[in-house]
């Protein structure tokens, strides 16, 4: 039916849209879109009706809005366009019309030689942040958030004021119905969203279930107005696409009892791609300076419908940034699904109750920090259960992480955690574990926020190591850290050779474990070194002669400006941009004090501690404590503050490792000697390093299995925790080299 309802919307576009003006592309596409979920709805409340009865039936039953239905009927060929709907949905029977709209808005319209076709893509979905939830998963969500409240209220609650400010096609408003409905208690129904369609189908859904009071109404509640719009004037602006138009501003309702969703997990931002993508060819648009030049060419309507959006976003935001209502959720680049969270916690009323679904990142990245603190320790957020996509609950990458969260106002009880779930059913019959603030505020002192944790294992290692040893914030104050050359922050002062006056900038790539000579982009052709995502070249022999070179070259003088807070010659090194599932997360050097762009991170102590940091970054402990702190795919000095890591002063204990007496700290000197014996720029920094010599043939790997043990008896890690942290690096150490060396 899907194909069959695209084709004949793409068919009455091309009969009547003018190609050369965006906005009436959108317009049409939206106008015969909505036709015909009108006639879906129509039809389904009356199965013989006829083309002229669709609007009667629409209007009469408070469908659309009489000031919106003339519009709609008066669309260029709307009777003979609705006939057409019908000849295709009377062939089909128990159509699910809000699951039938999640597929429908799934693929993508564009213009392909001349004509609208519909074909790939989902940029509108994405824009809508419209991603189906299951009744079923719904209802498990509604249904608890729905016995909370009355647990939490003793007296008896005759009706429940229930809102979903982002309601799509009502899945949560429906299930809150029939459960008010199977309790005997009345619903007061109130929902909110962007897309007129889906308000349309939630109306309709609502209508079906009888004797309900609800309200289902057009607009953003992300933008807060004084005095409400006319409804045909945020149709109109909804109909081209704009849903952050100021005119789609919405004046809240009173205070909910309970606040349910699954809000959009975009960021609220102009995604100038996606929006191009309609009009014009890929290979146009694929570049930014592509997109530049080929907006110069267009006309100057064009040119006004383009910058509607972009004025749209720019507004939009400054009016979320100022809102105090979303003052802890308005931070970064502006996350809908943050926002949104913000949003149901300011609007239900005291004793309410809010369950939502939302990316888990809320509670992991730090950008959140002052927001999750707020509600933890405020106790407004109970329980969260932490969901991956591997069995595809969401048609998105099945490594999306989400949650369910459950917020109450004059709430007692600590936070509540489940971990790993894949499965939506009983979900709220999952173990949890405890979170209190206190305990969140020690394994993460500078953030507050939950620890990427899948096992309680995990939290009982995490709370021991906390416990034995202090966080590296506290151990060393004075730590200068940096990340100082941004390639596109410098591009004015960066070239991409080697001239007089310009030094190389080192890149991530070519750092590895004790090594800044693991890889180059020496010998490769001009446009693999310089294209997207560029991989460099692997040094083969990383203790030969061979050190690497560089694409990138910046102006001495303005290094030396960027980098004149370091007053030795050397730093650590680290790559930034990782992830938690990397054969290893942290892969650090000692480097000299070079040009280095932001996807490396670099930190300046005295010679000593610089060897001792050197030694944990790179061992399988520390790694392990990352992974387990670290949600994104940057490894930040935020996240390195918040490590505990040994006393300096356990370096200086002694004892007989591998046939020799010495302090922990010459053994793993002397081992990282070896380690940079082939790199000479570094042979000064080497000189007065107490060492002893290693005369038995030893491999790199085998030298860093050593400083893993060494690492690993200064944290006081136990042998079988220790062997099971070994096992986690499976991708590091194979189970013959984990017997061998361990």
């Amino acid at each position: 039916m899907i194909v069959k309802l695209h084709s004949l919307v793409a068919k009455y576009m091309n009969k009547t849209i003018n190609l050369e003006v965006w906005e009436d592309i959108r317009k049409k596409y939206f106008e015969y879109s909505y036709l015909t979920f009108m006639t879906l709805c129509a039809h389904e409340m009356k199965s013989d009706c006829a083309a002229n009865e669709i609007g009667e039936i629409i209007g009469t039953n408070g469908i659309v809005e009489e000031a919106i239905l003339p519009y709609i009927i008066k669309i260029k060929d709307s009777y003979e366009f609705i006939s057409e709907v019908l000849s295709i949905i009377n062939d089909y029977e128990d159509i699910d019309i809000n699951c039938l709209y999640q597929n429908y808005i799934a693929t993508d319209f564009s213009v392909v030689d001349g004509e609208v076709k519909f074909q790939g893509g989902k940029d509108s979905r994405d824009i809508l942040g419209s991603y189906y939830t299951q009744e079923e998963f719904a209802y498990e969500i509604t249904q608890k958030a729905i016995e909370e409240f009355l647990d939490n209220n003793q007296e008896e609650i005759k009706e429940l004021k229930i809102a979903d400010y982002s309601c799509g096609g009502g899945a949560f408003l429906i299930v809150a119905c029939r459960i008010c409905n199977q309790k005997g208690i009345k619903a007061d129904i109130y929902g909110y969203d962007v897309d007129p369609i889906a308000v349309m189908i939630t109306r309709h859904r609502l209508h079906l279930e009888k004797g309900l009071k609800y309200k289902i109404l057009l607009g953003n509640p992300l933008l807060m107005i004084e005095n409400d719009i006319e409804p045909l004037e945020k149709f109109k602006r909804a109909a081209t696409g704009r849903f952050y138009s100021l005119e789609m501003g919405v004046v809240l309702q009173d205070k909910a009892m309970i606040a349910l969703g699954n809000p959009p997990w975009e960021k609220i931002r102009f995604e100038e791609k996606k929006f191009l993508m309609h009009y014009a060819g890929s290979q146009e648009i694929g570049t930014k300076a592509g997109r530049e030049k080929y907006i110069r060419k267009i006309s100057e309507a064009n040119k006004t419908f383009y910058h509607c959006f972009i004025d749209d976003y720019e507004k939009a935001k400054k009016l979320i940034k100022k809102e105090e209502c979303f003052c802890l959720s308005s931070c970064g680049e502006l996350n809908t699904y943050a926002i949104f969270t913000e949003l149901c916690r300011n609007t239900v009323c005291s004793g309410g109750v809010i369950g939502l679904i939302v990316k888990t990142s809320l509670f992991k990245m730090p950008v959140y920090s002052a927001f999750f603190r707020d509600m933890t320790k405020k106790k407004d957020l109970f329980e969260i259960y932490m969901f991956s996509n591997r069995n595809k609950i969401f048609n998105i990458d099945s490594r999306e992480e989400f949650s369910v969260i459950f917020l109450k106002k004059n709430n007692t009880k600590n936070l509540s955690v489940a971990l790993n779930i894949e499965r939506y059913e009983n979900f709220a019959d999952r173990e949890k574990i405890e979170l209190p603030y206190d305990l969140l505020n020690k394994l993460n002192p500078e953030t507050g926020m939950t620890p990427n944790i899948s096992h309680n294992e995990e939290l009982e290692f995490l709370a021991d190591i906390y416990e034995k040893h202090d966080t590296f914030a506290m151990h060393y104050p004075d730590c200068k850290f940096g990340r100082l050359v941004h390639l596109t922050n410098h591009s004015g002062s960066i070239m991409k050779h080697s001239d007089n006056g310009f030094i190389p900038i080192y890149e991530g790539k070519f750092i590895e474990l004790y090594t800044a000579k693991y890889a180059t982009f020496s010998g490769m052709d001009e446009s693999d070194k310089y294209k997207n995502k560029a991989s460099a070249r692997m040094i083969y022999d990383i203790d030969g002669e061979e050190y690497p070179e560089s694409r990138f070259f910046i102006k001495e003088e303005v290094w030396n400006s960027l980098a004149r807070n370091f007053s030795d010659d050397c730093v650590i090194a680290w790559r930034s941009l990782t992830s938690a599932t990397n054969r290893r997360t942290m892969l650090a050097t000692v480097l000299p004090l070079i040009p280095t762009c932001q996807s490396v991170q670099i930190l300046q102590l005295p010679k000593k501690e610089m060897l001792h940091i050197l030694a944990l970054f790179n061992s399988v402990v520390f790694d392990y404590i990352v992974r387990l702190k670290m949600a994104g795919l940057d490894l930040t000095q935020t996240i390195i503050k918040q490590i505990p890591v040994p006393d300096t002063k356990l370096f200086e204990k002694e004892l007989v490792y591998m046939g020799e007496k010495a302090t922990i700290e010459k053994h793993i000197n002397s081992r990282i000697r070896m380690l940079y014996a082939s790199d000479r720029r570094l042979d000064d920094f080497f000189a007065d390093v107490d060492i002893y010599s290693i005369k038995r043939e030893v491999s790199r790997k085998q030298l860093i299995a050593e400083i893993d043990r060494l690492v690993a008896l200064i944290y006081e890690i136990k042998e079988d925790a220790f062997e099971n942290i070994l096992h986690k690096f499976s991708k590091y150490y194979s189970e013959k080299e984990v017997e061998a060396y361990f």
